[in-house]
């Protein structure tokens, strides 16, 4: 019943590292071998075939000044390689906004680095893979936050921060999966309009019921909405019968059947603190309803034993992203690859994020 882990990601052979040592190239790879702990997926030889670029990327980090911003989706051989700071949406961008370097590069999906910009405009923001969009981003425009509020005059727009720098132009606060409860309650007035996640929106009126009308848009994360409350209630039943008490942990993106058949809901920062804990304290068994990525962090930074059951569901986008995609990145960006935003749409951007700041702290 284990959980089944992504094959881990070869270099493509899209360029060509610098030559290292073989005592560098040994001495690089057990370092990832350990912090990536994860041996049958990321044994010695696969760790040496990615030493060397490894081993460039944080040459070049620190030759250039350059601050490397990691989600928690991203492979293990950059969360635990090259990044400097990994976390979910609303930590990184503050790690982004209050980092000293000039240069930040946001392995992540475009939104992200967008955001990154947003709060640091006058740094330069590096995004590796201008291809790698967002599903629930690229559901919303800012056209279609015009016409909400041309519908609703005056009902505050709370903004999931999936989206892009122009639609967090058109809103009224920003919000994150590990906020979204508390700074929405906080709003003026009886109603409010919540874009784009309509899961997550669901959640949110079943939370504000009696208090707060919401207005839900449509959209969704195509991997959060792969789950379902029956694939739930199957596992539980299923593992019941070897003696198992099954801990269910879900990310608040899924559906409100998922959600009502768990027994922790939080961001994927919460959600691998809280399995973590679970280890601690003798629950090994856990089931992450969230993308692989977390699975992979909980693998990795456990000290205890940690039986994770059911399957992930890895985003297509966030997995886009390989270290050549990084080190070509710090050698020579091509244009897509640096982040430049309108200035008026930045300082327009910045008042939802500053709410966001503002009413999470």
């Amino acid at each position: 019943m284990t959980m089944q882990m992504p094959a881990a990601p070869l270099p493509r052979g899209s360029l060509t590292p610098k030559s290292y040592s073989a005592e560098e190239i040994e001495t690089e790879a057990k370092r990832l071998q350990k912090v990536i702990n994860q041996g049958q997926l990321w044994d010695l030889e696969t760790c040496k075939t990615i030493a060397p670029l490894t081993l460039e990327i944080n040459e070049l980090k620190r030759a250039n000044d350059v601050f490397l911003i990691a989600h928690s989706y991203q492979t293990p051989d950059i969360v635990y390689g090259v990044a400097d700071s990994v976390s979910d949406s609303y930590s990184l961008s503050k790690a982004a906004r209050d980092a000293p370097q000039q240069t930040i590069l946001f392995s992540s999906v475009r939104f992200m680095a967008e955001t990154a910009k947003i709060v640091s405009p006058h740094k330069t923001v590096l995004h590796p893979s201008p291809e790698a969009g967002c599903s629930l981003s690229d559901s919303i425009t800012a056209a279609d936050v015009r016409d909400l509020k041309a519908r609703y005059p005056g009902v505050p727009v709370a903004c999931y921060i999936n989206t892009s720098a122009e639609v967090k132009a058109e809103v009224d606060v920003c919000v994150t999966s590990s906020n979204y409860l508390r700074i929405c309650e906080k709003l003026p007035g009886d109603r409010l309009i919540f874009v784009p996640d309509r899961l997550m929106g669901k959640h949110l009126t079943e939370h504000l019921a009696g208090r707060k009308e919401v207005i839900n848009y449509d959209g969704e994360c195509y991997v959060h909405a792969t789950f379902t409350g029956e694939k739930i209630r199957s596992w539980r039943s299923r593992t019941a019968e070897h003696g198992i008490e099954l801990k269910v942990l879900s990310h608040p993106e899924c559906d409100a059947d998922v959600i009502a058949e768990s027994d922790v809901v939080g961001s994927s920062e919460k959600l691998m603190e809280e399995a973590l804990r679970l280890g601690a304290e003798g629950k090994p068994d856990i089931m992450l309803i969230t993308e692989c990525g977390t699975a992979d962090r909980v693998r990795a930074e456990s000290d205890n034993e940690i039986n994770l059951i059911g399957t992930c569901v890895m985003c297509r986008y966030m997995k886009m992203t390989q270290l050549e995609d990084i080190l070509q990145a710090l050698r020579d960006p091509h244009p897509a690859q640096i982040i430049e935003l309108d200035e008026e749409i930045i300082s327009r951007a910045q008042h939802s994020l500053n709410e966001m700041f503002r009413l999470a702290e």
